[in-house]
């Protein structure tokens, strides 16, 4: 393991209050700014379950069902990021591994009494909330694996020997998610443990082998891996002409959806394809695609401007940072960000197969959303202490 001998400079002499005023404020006005984009794309969504078609053409959009449901999951998040913020970033370092053994366990205790829902067993029933293990997992590896490398020395990660622990750590939560199964989770977690393992290191010819092991066993894989509605994903990607009104369906919709909103859009609560109910899963999956149906592409541009600068405020955070852990851990948490946009945008305009990953801070939901302001947290963390020093002498394994 490691020893970290954590020294401290002006973050140690603040207060809460004073760590709540250094924060890092443009980076949580963005955040605002992304989920108030999303409640009112949820706002719209909601005037689509009136009866009548009619009706739904001329009608205002609803706070019901979507939109009043998600507006206490954001003051939650923002109240879950400011707490996180404010403690000290030496306790996420010593507590790193136990956060990834209690998401790990929560993975395990999914696959014996799991809920089951759309054909997946992904939720624990907790009562007050339905909790998503996979989505916390996502923010406890990107943790453990900012610890682990944080503690070695460039020579030593690009030491094989030292990239079988972290590598470790990666496989058994992804194999635990596809079980579950849960291919764009698994994707988002292997994409993201990717990035983490570059910002690293760890040299380039490592990922070319590994691409290059995955392509050789992909015949493997499609007769053994997947299931037949993940191998049928993947044939409607390639060709959604075969089954417009079946397996195709859903990407139809979404492209018909994309091209109608135009450069300018239909102009807001008027997108027919959403409101008419023709485009399926508008408040989670499809929210981008009824977003850029009222908005056009000129909206999109602000959506991508909107989320580059959060990207851009992480970045920041990240090489503001004296410590290896907190630069790894911005990067990381700002990479988890990336993916889930890019896979969703990806997926809804058809360059990716339907996988159902949600449009971060978009889309309709509960555990997605509040891990991701635990992430969001973590980076404003390592913000308020960017001077911590970090010096480590390691002896793994």
């Amino acid at each position: 393991m490691s020893n970290y001998q954590v020294s401290m400079k002006k973050s140690s002499q603040m207060n809460v209050f004073s760590k709540f005023l250094f924060m890092n404020w443009k980076l949580i006005l963005l955040l605002l700014l992304l989920s108030s984009i999303g409640l009112a794309i949820l706002y719209s969504a909601g005037k689509a379950e009136c009866t009548d078609k009619l009706a739904c053409l001329i009608s205002y959009g609803s706070w019901s069902p979507w939109a009043i449901s998600q507006l206490p999951k954001i003051i939650v998040g923002f109240i879950i990021l400011f707490v996180i913020a404010v403690f000290d970033l030496k306790i996420w370092v010593k507590y790193a591994y136990w956060i990834y053994g209690i998401g790990v366990i929560s993975l395990v205790l999914v696959s014996f009494i799991g809920h089951i829902g759309m054909g997946a067993q992904r939720w624990l029933n907790l009562g007050f909330i339905r909790f998503q293990p996979s989505e916390f997992m996502k923010i406890a590896l990107v943790l453990a694996l900012s610890k682990y490398f944080a503690a070695l020395s460039i020579n030593e990660i690009r030491s094989n020997y030292y990239l079988v622990f972290p590598a470790f750590l990666v496989a058994l939560p992804v194999g635990l998610v596809l079980t579950q199964p849960d291919l764009g989770t698994a994707m988002t977690l292997l994409f993201v443990s990717a990035i983490v393992f570059f910002i690293a290191g760890v040299q380039w010819w490592k990922f070319g082998v590994l691409i290059l092991i995955g392509i050789i066993a992909l015949p493997v894989v499609w007769k053994y891996g997947l299931h037949d509605y993940q191998k049928q994903r993947i044939i409607i990607f390639m060709n959604p002409e075969k089954d417009i009104m079946g397996s195709g369906y859903h990407i139809t919709q979404s492209k018909i959806s994309l091209g109608s909103g135009g450069f300018f859009g239909k102009g807001y609560l008027q997108g027919t394809q959403s409101h008419l109910n023709f485009l399926p899963e508008k408040q989670t999956d499809f929210i981008f695609t009824m977003f850029a149906e009222e908005f056009g592409m000129f909206g999109c541009l602000i959506l991508f401007a909107v989320i580059i600068a959060i990207l851009y405020q992480c970045y920041r955070v990240a090489f503001a940072s004296r410590n290896n852990f907190g630069k790894l851990l911005s990067l990381g948490l700002g990479a988890n960000f990336f993916v889930y946009f890019f896979i969703n945008t990806a997926m809804v305009m058809g360059l990716l197969p339907v996988v159902g990953v949600p449009s971060p801070l978009l889309s309709y939901g509960g555990t997605a959303m509040l891990t991701l302001f635990f992430g969001f947290g973590l980076i404003e963390c390592s913000y308020i202490h960017s001077d911590m020093l970090i010096s480590s002498k390691s002896n793994y394994l």
